[in-house]
């Protein structure tokens, strides 16, 4: 798992299967059957540490809580947004003071727009951040 790996020790890349490094598709996607990546398109999430071209890893087999991020279909497009819960009913949070809570339906599997829960970003730093599109 990703908890497994050391903070201050840079570990090699090591291709294929060997057995001495990290499988990132192993760390990444334990669920490789229900799992998809997306990029994002804006600066809406960024006080969640998520930037405009950053590639997420959603995994659809994950049952969403409170306070996810999740991707829903809404009016023929996917949305990124935290989830939240309020007497009962599932709402998206808004990302700006302009925008009001989006009610979606979760515990349905037929109605639910949702498509995922991101559980991974992934982000270019440096000079090339910029040019990342």
């Amino acid at each position: 798992m990703l908890d497994d790996l050391p903070l201050d020790t840079p570990i090699p890349f090591r291709g294929g299967s060997d057995p001495d490094g990290p499988d990132l598709n192993e760390l990444l996607a334990p669920h490789p059957l229900a799992t998809f990546y997306m990029r994002v398109a804006g600066h809406g999430l960024r006080s969640r540490g998520v930037l405009d071209g950053d590639l997420l890893v959603i995994d659809r087999s994950i049952r969403p809580e409170p306070g996810h991020l999740v991707v829903v279909a809404h009016r023929g497009e996917f949305l990124i947004r935290p989830l939240a819960r309020e007497n009962g009913q599932w709402f998206l949070e808004p990302l700006r003071s302009s925008e009001v809570p989006i009610p979606v339906e979760i515990d349905d599997v037929h109605a639910s727009p949702l498509f995922g829960v991101a559980v991974h970003g992934i982000h270019t730093v440096g000079p090339s951040a910029s040019r990342r599109r």
